[in-house]
């Protein structure tokens, strides 16, 4: 036990020399939840995003859109693909400067979001990276649907980044699809009764390509291993995809490690050693909540042998070893999607800014129709075109930014954490309490709109928390 503790440190030290890549690839934190495992029998998913360095988050509604037969879509490499005829509205939080941060929730309820995974692959060449949650979202109206989108695009073009793995979900069902740079891919649906949790390595194991209803992958997923030396099937025996395709460094790293085994112990019908080998997906102890799933996005390990010493760190957000709520976390979300309502109020996102155990989850519905101005530094119509512009994005540059506020209160927090975080913690469980109160009156109400109540959310967390 103890030696496979110190080597998965070294190779944890050893990750985190390698430049650029030490907290660039720890990005993001993943909760799939199956309908038939949530206690509202609802899909959940719950998600961290994080990224590295100061940056302003946008909120969007996209209407949908007709283009002109023929239209293209340019990468940002100068590669065109065709675009639909017509596009599907969405619901868009922009992570600035990155190319994968955003968030995205459709109006037919499907939610993209995703998480760095170092893959082994080291020679091929891809086109798409940034783009390709984004035309799901414009196109998919069932996850499966999306997946199917992202595998034809990806084998037409290629992918560009290392590694990913993209979950995407909607009122019935979720996929976990990971992608490796170039053309290969594979998706593997989760169980309605159970829970898959991604940290930032491929969590897909042994599959069965087989069962074209569970499964979906690029032709060659098996013979490319082998032609690269990575899968040899007569001493390997079953392929599985994590192993096969999974960079080591990151598989074995103590940065997603015991990420991936507090999560998953936090919710498991049965409890898991850190060295043992975690199941893709498991089924719970007891019915899933969004208040369980906002409590394992906010864990920094209380009650494991990871819990900060405080005597050591007094803010558990800088710590050798990574926490689930980290430096680098600019947002959290758990989305919940009924099949049986109109879109406008089947479709909720509980948000919250930057580090959730400092910030209060705030309900924001998919009728929403009206966001305060400071969640939006610039028109949609300029969206893209700076959306990479450093200096655009800065907090600088946008005094009156929502992220301003946010960033100065949790940057607060944070200078004194075991003291400040105690009073700040009163205040967010009585904001969660009023927004859960207030959410649900108007669920029953028929001439109370959930979308207002929404804008209301967001102005009211705004104004509170620049009070304080």
């Amino acid at each position: 036990m103890i030696s496979t503790f110190l080597v998965m440190l070294l190779s944890s030290l050893a990750l985190f020399s390698q430049d650029n890549t030490s907290y660039e690839s720890l990005n993001c934190y993943t909760i799939a939840v199956g309908k038939d495992a949530s206690k509202t029998g609802t899909v959940l998913i719950g998600h961290n995003e994080d990224d590295w360095g100061d940056l302003v988050v946008n909120f969007y509604k996209v209407p949908p859109h007709d283009y002109a037969k023929g239209e293209k879509i340019t990468l940002l490499n100068g590669t065109t693909i065709p675009q639909v005829t017509h596009t599907l509205g969405y619901l868009w939080w922009e992570t600035t400067n990155e190319k994968f941060g955003d968030y995205y929730l459709n109006e037919k309820g499907v939610s993209i979001c995703s998480n760095a995974c170092l893959s082994k692959e080291d020679t091929a060449k891809g086109n798409i990276g940034y783009y390709l949650r984004r035309i799901i979202a414009q196109r998919a109206t069932t996850a499966k649907e999306g997946v199917k989108i992202a595998g034809q695009i990806i084998s037409a073009i290629g992918y560009e980044s290392s590694g990913r793995t993209y979950t995407i979900a909607d009122p019935n069902e979720i996929w976990i699809l990971a992608v490796v740079k170039g053309r290969h891919w594979l998706a593997k649906r989760v169980p309605d009764n159970q829970v898959a949790i991604i940290p930032n390595y491929y969590t897909i194991g042994a599959v069965n390509l087989h069962d074209t209803v569970n499964v979906l992958f690029s032709p060659d997923i098996i013979s490319y291993a082998i032609l690269r030396g990575w899968y040899f099937p007569q001493s390997d025996g079953a392929f599985n995809f994590k192993k096969v395709y999974g960079n080591t460094a990151n598989t074995y790293s103590f940065g997603n490690v015991p990420r991936h085994w507090a999560g998953v112990n936090s919710l498991a019908n049965k409890q898991h050693r850190i060295s043992d080998d975690l199941p893709f997906s498991f089924l719970p102890k007891q019915s899933v909540t969004v208040k369980a799933i906002q409590s394992v996005l906010s864990s920094h390990y209380e009650g494991t042998d990871f819990e900060t010493n405080y005597s050591l760190h007094n803010n558990p957000h800088l710590n050798l070893i990574h926490r689930i709520c980290n430096a680098g976390t600019k947002f959290s979300t758990v989305t919940q999607l009924y099949n049986d309502r109109p879109a406008g109020n089947a479709y909720i996102v509980w948000w919250a800014p930057l580090n959730p155990c400092i910030h209060p989850y705030i309900p924001i519905a998919y009728g929403i129709n009206k966001i305060p101005a400071a969640y939006q530094i610039r028109p949609l119509s300029e969206t893209l075109k700076y959306h990479f512009s450093k200096k655009a994005n800065s907090f600088e540059a946008n005094p009156q930014s929502a992220y301003n506020t946010f960033k100065k209160y949790n940057d607060k927090i944070n200078e004194d954490y075991k003291t400040r975080i105690i009073k700040s913690r009163e205040w967010k469980n009585a904001f969660e309490e009023k927004a859960i109160k207030r959410f649900n009156t108007g669920l029953l109400k028929k001439d109370e709109q959930l979308g207002e109540i929404s804008t209301n959310f967001l102005q009211m967390l705004l104004d509170e928390e620049k009070a304080r």
